[in-house]
């Protein structure tokens, strides 16, 4: 992007709402998507036109969808030059602040489309899918929303890296449930045993129905003191006296 450009651009924030009604209008061969994690505009400061949106969501192919990863769903601009550009650029810094460790999307070079806007902001092509009929199944009913019978590119964002299986599994066992998978913190996890309460509960209630047990077989009653117990001074007997070494006063 060159810097007079850029100067001209000025990336704002919208509403999923306003990035729907952009996409609708403006892009070439698909609807807006269902939802996002976040969109965001670019404006030209000469016009104070909005003239690009960048939607981002959670990975359509559930293989990819980790919990690292976020994928560009849509882009539409109205032509300007380096919108585009600007738009994936500013999705990336967005999922990094975030946490995100990898930013994906698509292209369908059978619909003219290039990657040119891709490429000038760093992105690469890590795979090409074939032909595919679309996701509609008899079990399963779906609509086709514009990428069945056409290849498409999958890309990648500069520096992305997925994250290890290791780190992901010690963050997983660390926090989660080890019966449900809920995520509730390592202090729940601490008080019941790498469980949630819920689980505990049911596994506990378990454990009594199998073995014919009552909940005072496992945690029998403290036995009660005496009404106006206490224990003072007066009560010590001879044997618990304290003991005085030699020279203390």
């Amino acid at each position: 992007m060159s810097a007079t450009n850029a100067s001209l651009l000025v990336i704002v924030p919208v509403t999923f709402a306003q990035a729907c009604d952009f996409v609708a209008e403006h892009h070439r061969h698909l609807p807006a998507p269902a939802g996002h994690k976040f969109s965001a505009g670019v404006v030209h400061v000469v016009t104070g036109a909005l003239v690009g949106v960048v939607i981002v969501g959670r990975p359509v192919a559930r293989h990819l969808d980790d919990g690292q990863t976020l994928e560009v769903t849509r882009t539409a601009t109205d032509g300007t030059r380096n919108a585009c550009s600007a738009l994936y650029g500013t999705a990336w810094r967005a999922a990094q602040a975030l946490g995100y460790t990898r930013l994906i999307t698509y292209t369908q070079p059978d619909s003219g489309e290039t990657g040119a806007s891709l490429r000038a902001a760093g992105w690469t092509v890590v795979a090409q899918r074939r032909r595919h009929a679309g996701w509609n199944r008899r079990a399963r009913p779906r609509a086709d929303r514009g990428s069945a019978g056409v290849r498409r590119a999958l890309w990648q964002a500069p520096a992305s890296s997925p994250p290890a299986s290791a780190v992901v599994e010690a963050l997983i066992a660390a926090n989660c449930c080890g019966e449900c998978g809920a995520d509730v913190g390592r202090d729940e996890l601490g008080r019941f045993r790498g469980m949630c309460r819920a689980c505990f509960t049911a596994v506990e209630q378990a454990s009594l129905e199998f073995y014919d047990l009552d909940v005072e077989d496992l945690y029998p009653p403290r036995p009660l003191r005496a009404a106006g117990h206490r224990r003072d001074s007066t009560s010590v007997t001879a044997t618990e006296q304290p003991v005085h070494t030699a020279g203390a006063r």
